[in-house]
């Protein structure tokens, strides 16, 4: 069975043989783990907005100023639409379903399902573009004040979703991501109800369109947010990929939503992978494998990407790996169970 088959196995609940994994991020003290069932392909950016080798600060083609902490992904620190909503007249939105862009999608497609991979490309997120064109306290207050203009937004970005994901269908692309942190440790950013009237339904029409294609969408959310997951269930998400998954509970997600939905989390890099133990963190992951995956799939692992910007060392990675390999074969033994491999 190829791990492409199995990570559909995984997120379908087809009794996979082990869970889906990914291990492949950026080095931690110049080692990596070359280990996924996963490729990731995208649109190509355009380079006349590509960041100057050595710059510190660059301009995005959606038009936010961008400074570099210690990723390549840096900050937004300029907003295009910052200053008042009467920019959006002359705001001009990427071209993102150019044909330029995806001209070797197709054959990148090609050698990953060749090689047995699972794969997924991305799509701009609702909230997190939103607010690198708004700035954050002006989002926060659109959403009171000005409801109509970042609806309007919303849409546009989804339109830019829908040709994306058609070009993805096209070359057989598996499934798409989305990346949209949502809130904070203790509560949403917005109250569940606007999250049901302005952002439930245009995560309906994406999801809609990808699963005509038979496509999986796969959601990364960051913050505590219980209150919008069975908004996730009703939309039809497929995948929720956590990287703090004992901010909700990781057995209060295994009681509420374990063989629902499929998890793809990496142990918790804010209290058991930096500051936890190594047993600590054995514990977790076979933790999660149990709860989560217990269902005849509904669980991957997935390293978190940029380890050292949290400062995960390399002795820890090791034990994340081995502990999700140990124990993420079916079937599943519960921890502290005599049969542990």
């Amino acid at each position: 069975m190829t791990p492409r088959e199995i990570i559909a196995r995984c997120i379908e609940f087809r009794d996979p043989p082990r869970i889906g994994r990914h291990f492949l991020t950026d080095p931690i003290q110049g080692r990596v783990w070359d280990d996924t069932d996963f490729a990731c392909v995208g649109y190509a950016p355009d380079p006349k907005f590509a960041p100057q080798p050595g710059a510190a600060e660059w301009v995005t083609e959606w038009g936010d100023t961008r400074q570099t902490i210690n990723t390549g992904l840096g900050e937004a620190v300029g907003f295009p639409l910052g200053a008042g909503w009467e920019q959006l007249e002359r705001y001009g939105f990427p071209d993102l379903a150019a044909p330029w862009r995806y001209a070797t999608l197709p054959a990148e497609v090609a050698r990953a399902h060749a090689a047995g991979k699972y794969v997924y490309g991305h799509v701009p997120s609702l909230m997190l573009q939103t607010i690198d064109l708004r700035g954050m306290e002006n989002w926060f207050l659109d959403h009171r004040e000005a409801p109509e203009q970042l609806a309007y937004v919303f849409d546009r970005i989804v339109e830019l979703r829908a040709g994306i994901i058609a070009h993805y269908a096209a070359a057989g692309v598996d499934g798409v991501i989305t990346w949209d942190d949502m809130g904070t440790n203790e509560q949403p950013f917005i109250s569940p109800a606007m999250f049901r009237e302005l952002y439930l339904p245009r995560y309906q029409r994406t999801i809609d369109q990808l699963h005509e294609h038979g496509m999986h969408f796969i959601h990364h959310c960051c913050g505590q947010v219980r209150s919008y997951l069975d908004m996730f269930l009703a939309a039809g998400c497929d995948v929720l990929q956590l990287d703090q998954p004992t901010l909700m509970g990781i057995d209060w997600l295994g009681r509420n939503y374990g063989g629902r939905i499929c998890f793809w989390n990496c142990v918790d890099i804010q209290t058991t992978m930096t500051a936890g133990s190594l047993e600590a963190i054995e514990a977790e992951a076979w933790q999660q494998i149990w709860q989560l995956g217990n269902h005849g799939g509904g669980f991957m692992a997935k390293a978190y990407q940029q380890p050292e910007s949290v400062g995960i060392t390399a002795a820890q990675a090791q034990r994340q790996y081995e502990a999700f390999g140990r124990h993420g074969q079916y079937p599943l033994v519960p921890p502290g169970g005599t049969g542990a491999r």
